[in-house]
Parts: structure tokens; C-alpha cells; sequence
């Protein structure tokens, strides 16, 4: 009656090990969704398509965001996504070209067209890498100087 059967053991040990390997799958799901890179994409391509002087805001679930002028990549704990734009867009990479998104008329902001022209070339070739993600993606069309782009910051 109070015998111990042999497969009694095996299948408590293949249970065990089943669990722990469940518990590890688990454990490694990611806890967020990945940030949706394509709605942010709309909202740049709207902006870039829209009139002079459009602007537009959307909020990013994303904890780090680089964007290259052709494409915007977004990147949290969930994973990466990335999404391409129809037409270039400039990210505000300067104290400068921020404020010019945040509202600021650039001609208030920079002492000439050329030098607005340099900033947003400048912005264009710079670097792409990851940086912090705003809570707030702002996109802004503005045309000064015979320059016509969009600044996303």
C-alpha cells in the first residue's frame, strides 16, 4: 500500500521540468506590445502632403525613436517597428528646429532663409540613432525662404 512505483518518480520529474520550461517561456514574453511605428508614419505623411503651416500631433507608446528623413523606427520592450514615409521628412535636431515645430516662426528663429537651409541639411545628414522618445510626436510643414520641408520632433 505504501509502495513507491518507479514511474511514479519519472513522471513527477518530467512535470517538474515541463514547468520550469513553461514558466521560462513566460517569464521571456515581452510585457508591451511593440510601438506602432506606421501610425506615426500617417501622421508625418499627412502633414508632409498637407498645406504650409499644417501641423499635427500623436502621441508615441515608445521609449526610444530615430528617424532617417526616409523612414521613423520606433523601439520599446515590446520590440522594433519601422515605418517608411512617402516624402523626406527632418528631424528636429537642434534647440533651433524644435522650436521652430513647438510653433515659432523660423524667421523669427534663424537670422536668414540660408541659415534655416543649412540646419535642416544638416539635420538630414546628421546622424539617425536612437534617442528618447517624446510622449508627444509633433509634425510641422513649414515653407520660408524657398524651402519647403517638414520638421518632426
Amino acid at each position: 500500500m505504501f509502495e513507491t512505483h518507479v514511474d511514479t518518480l519519472y513522471l513527477w520529474v518530467g512535470l517538474g521540468t515541463v514547468s520550469v520550461a513553461v514558466l521560462g517561456v513566460v517569464v521571456g514574453l515581452p510585457t508591451t506590445a511593440p510601438p506602432d511605428a506606421t501610425e506615426a508614419a500617417a501622421t508625418i505623411d499627412e502633414v508632409t502632403t498637407s498645406p504650409s503651416g499644417s501641423i499635427a500631433h500623436r502621441r508615441l507608446i515608445a521609449e526610444e525613436w530615430a528617424l532617417d528623413g526616409r523612414a521613423i523606427r520606433l523601439r520599446n520592450d515590446g520590440g522594433t517597428a519601422t515605418a517608411r514615409l512617402v516624402r523626406a521628412a527632418v528631424p528636429a535636431q537642434t534647440d533651433r528646429l524644435q522650436a521652430v515645430v513647438n510653433g515659432e516662426r523660423p524667421k523669427a528663429v534663424y537670422d536668414s532663409a540660408g541659415a534655416f537651409r543649412r540646419d535642416t541639411r544638416q539635420a538630414r545628414a546628421a546622424d539617425n540613432r536612437w534617442r528618447p522618445a517624446p510622449d508627444r510626436l509633433t509634425v510641422r510643414h513649414v515653407a520660408w525662404g524657398g524651402l519647403d520641408v517638414t520638421i518632426v520632433g
